[in-house]
């Protein structure tokens, strides 16, 4: 006899998420958000961009003892980038790496030639086409991530990462790290495995992110935030524990390959931020993108303003998102105290929770429906 599921068991089997774009759609956002990261990438990059750091650091040198180990800590201790275009050097065909040279020291010509490009130039190339890389796999985490806590439809999320690309540069303005734009995608793509539910994979990622940078444990407090929701207290701590074990070894395994660097781990920086804060002309610096086109830098008022609105806006917010905002103020406090508080490169990892909550409260001002979770926004109510 054919049994016919009951309305109980029915309703306890969750629902099957919808299908991605087709292959025609996939096509044109890998097309738009390609074009984006082209813009995104170039303003990370232009000269003086890798160059643009300070003599005590090994200036235009910089770059090229970043790939190769010899930069002071704790710079040089953000490996993963280093060690992959250290490989793609050593596995390139001598015929590929001499016409990979000679394309990036062609291209390469704003304000002249610089030393280190002509030092460099292929391992220039492979850094570029890995932080391109980075930053569509940013664009599809961040879609991912919108999906998984946003109630919009597919058009609504195939705008929300060309959205992001545009105010990117906004981040910038310092000189550029070879870790900044792999921090985003990684950090983005961990938020979306955990509000996905797959921790396998997770743990992936989140070694990877690692390898890039320590701040790449604050995925574990929202990990743990999330988990305490629905799982026992003591799956929690195991999972925690885990995360807390793969973070000690490897950052003491990368801490004891450097130890002979110059530089230290941790440097006091609060008086100078504190410097920093108290001057008001520091927050209303802009820098020229064009001819036509200014961006915020540093602690600038836009910027502190996206973060007030952000605060207010957390009420409309999915929980999801509500816990991991809670990176914000530990974020802010490792950046006062050893960091520059108004390097806003140092606030990859909120990007994506901030953007997104104030993506939902756009929405919910603009009359749209409810969240997954219940809260105003998302799909239009009509």
């Amino acid at each position: 006899m054919e049994l016919t599921p009951s309305a109980e068991s029915t309703a306890a089997v969750p629902a099957r998420p919808k299908r991605g774009p087709a292959a025609v759609r996939l096509l044109l956002l890998l097309l738009v958000y390609s074009l984006g990261a082209s813009f995104a990438l170039s303003e990370f990059i232009r000269y003086p961009g890798f160059g643009n750091v300070t003599p005590v650091l090994g200036g235009e040198r910089f770059f090229g003892d970043a790939i190769y180990g010899r930069a002071p800590r704790p710079y040089v201790e953000r490996v993963l980038v280093p060690w992959a275009v250290r490989l793609a050097v050593t596995a390139a065909p001598p015929r590929l790496r001499a016409a990979g040279e000679a394309y990036a020291r062609r291209w390469f010509t704003v304000q002249g030639r610089p030393a280190w490009l002509y030092d460099n130039a292929f391992e220039f190339l492979v850094v570029r086409i890995l932080l391109f890389a980075c930053l569509v796999g940013f664009a599809f985490s961040l879609r991912w991530l919108a999906r998984l806590t946003l109630a919009l439809s597919g058009l609504e999320l195939d705008v929300v990462p060309a959205a992001a690309f545009l105010i990117l540069p906004g981040m910038y303005g310092y000189g550029s790290m070879l870790y900044d734009l792999p921090a985003l995608l990684l950090f983005t793509l961990g938020l979306a495995l955990i509000a996905g539910r797959r921790f396998s994979l997770y743990l992936v990622v989140f070694f990877l992110a690692v390898l890039n940078k320590e701040t790449a444990i604050l995925l574990a407090l929202v990990s743990g935030m999330d988990a305490l929701r629905r799982l026992p207290r003591g799956r929690v701590v195991a999972g925690l524990a885990v995360q807390v074990a793969v973070w000690a070894a490897v950052r003491g395994l990368v801490v004891w390959l450097h130890r002979g660097n110059p530089g230290e781990e941790l440097a006091l920086h609060l008086f100078r931020n504190l410097d920093v804060m108290r001057t008001v002309r520091n927050y209303f610096l802009f820098r020229p993108v064009n001819a036509w086109l200014a961006a915020p830098t540093g602690l600038n008022v836009l910027c502190l303003a996206a973060l007030v609105w952000g605060l207010f806006a957390l009420r409309r917010a999915p929980r999801f998102l509500k816990d991991a905002f809670w990176i914000a103020p530990f974020l802010f406090v490792l950046a006062l105290l050893f960091g520059n508080v108004d390097e806003m490169r140092v606030y990859y990892e909120l990007f994506p929770v901030l953007f997104l909550v104030l993506t939902q409260d756009a929405y919910a001002v603009l009359g749209y429906g409810r969240t997954r979770d219940g809260r105003t926004g998302g799909q239009p109510s009509g």
